[in-house]
């Protein structure tokens, strides 16, 4: 019994090391390296989950990063950088835009499970941001994604009235990612103070979903 319950420990400590253990400072760097790996068909993450998923079930789990995406079916996070079960925290609607059961969430990450980064993610050709940008009706309560988004575009009709449809549906899709790294923490006084005393750090991204490669915002 104690050597099936020491080799069942052994197993679990000596899993796969998980991204969640990266450290505040290399996120960025560790993000990369795996997007890198996803865009070029050498993911490693998902070939083996088995230990993962017995260390995350039988001791918890310990996020270090959280995302902010797109419901877009082309934009799975975990896969995108190349992690697996119990690296991420993610919250994802259409348009990848903040709600209060959004803040709620990435609150309990930060101060429950250590999450030290928040990662707004977009994506290239968004059908919502696409529908926020042209105006037009929208049928049911799509509205409330349009409506959500626009405060984040609004501009853009303005600024780029001259390109084309296709550049200002790029301009605008960083604009939103922007606007909603802002707006993640300003709706949240827990994630304010969290920032303030250097234990959370907030990135912006646009992931290409013809080239499968991430593009981190300065």
């Amino acid at each position: 019994m104690k050597k099936s319950l020491l080799l069942t420990l052994t197993v679990l400590s000596s899993a796969s090391l998980s991204w969640s253990e990266i450290k505040m400072v290399g996120a960025q760097g560790t993000l990369e390296k795996g997007n890198q790996r996803f865009a070029g068909g050498k993911s490693i993450a998902h070939a083996w989950q088995k230990g993962n998923v017995a260390k995350t079930g039988a001791l918890g789990q310990t996020p270090s990063v959280a995302v902010l995406t797109c419901s877009d079916s082309r934009t799975p996070a975990e896969l995108i950088f190349d992690m697996g079960v119990g690296d991420l925290f993610v919250c994802r609607n259409a348009g990848g835009f903040d709600t209060p059961e959004v803040n709620a969430t990435f609150e309990y990450g930060v101060a429950a499970l250590g999450v030290h980064t928040i990662l707004v993610l977009g994506h290239t050709k968004c059908g919502a941001v696409t529908a926020t940008l042209e105006g037009k009706p929208v049928p049911g309560n799509i509205s409330l994604l349009t409506k959500a988004l626009q405060p984040g575009i609004k501009k853009i009709h303005q600024e780029h009235s001259d390109l084309s449809k296709e550049d200002q549906l790029n301009h605008a899709v960083e604009a939103l990612i922007r606007y909603q790294m802002l707006e993640v923490i300003q709706n949240s006084e827990l994630l304010q103070k969290a920032k303030a005393d250097g234990k959370l750090q907030v990135m912006g991204a646009v992931y290409d979903v013809e080239t499968g490669r991430v593009r981190f915002l300065n």
